[in-house]
């Protein structure tokens, strides 16, 4: 019963921030994106990014009772958990290998610009994984008895609260471009949830997450 309860806070805390995130959204960083440009533009949405995720991670575990979490000490350093360095190795060589098929070339795309090193290589998987890890999946798995039920729902929650930046892109994504970044997101919430649990530690997922990001922007094309 008590496990009930608290996953019912847990969900309807998750509502609360989907929400926020939706306004926040809409409300300040498409008016950032469509009046500013270049640095101002890449400093002032890290900075909004920054604030709400960051910021509501840090809190909400630093509020929450120790016993709550199934791992206590979320930020200690983990460098020589062996899966971290297989893992960046198989993403470094499927982004080559995808740039090779997509461009039938390898090399820095015509539209990566250096403001996207601080967002997509610095803020964004500090960022995401201090909230949806360290406390989102670290609270989860203290009340799901299944590794693999909290893995699943996690990453489930991580790619839906992905929809608020999907659904206000301009010019308007498919429906079909959506699912299928719905699906990616969610698969990368997975693998960094599964980084977390098994090395107890964060930075594993953020070194992870924050050099897959990289390589999309500087490979790939955002």
């Amino acid at each position: 019963m008590l496990h009930q309860r608290a996953g019912r806070q847990l969900l309807i805390q998750y509502g609360y921030f989907l929400v926020l995130w939706f306004v926040v959204q809409i409300f300040v960083n498409v008016p950032i994106l469509n009046l500013t440009r270049g640095w101002t533009q890449e400093l002032l949405t890290d900075a909004v990014k920054t604030l709400i995720w960051l910021g509501i991670g840090l809190f909400m575990i630093h509020h929450t009772k120790k016993d709550q979490f199934v791992i206590e000490r979320p930020f200690q350093l983990n460098l020589k958990f062996k899966p971290l360095y297989i893992t960046l190795l198989a993403i470094v060589v499927y982004m080559l290998a995808t740039a090779l098929i997509q461009r039938h070339s390898i090399g820095i795309v015509a539209t990566f610009k250096p403001t996207m090193l601080l967002q997509d290589f610095l803020v964004v998987g500090i960022c995401e994984e201090t909230l949806f890890r360290g406390y989102l999946l670290n609270r989860l798995r203290k009340l799901v008895p299944s590794e693999q039920t909290a893995l699943i729902i996690q990453a489930i929650l991580f790619a839906l609260i992905h929809l608020p930046r999907y659904l206000t892109t301009y010019p308007a994504l498919s429906l079909l471009t959506i699912v299928g970044q719905l699906v990616t997101v969610a698969l990368l919430g997975y693998l960094f949830g599964w980084l977390f649990l098994r090395s107890r530690s964060l930075w594993p997922g953020i070194i992870v997450h924050s050099v897959w990001d990289l390589l999309i922007v500087l490979l790939i094309g955002s």
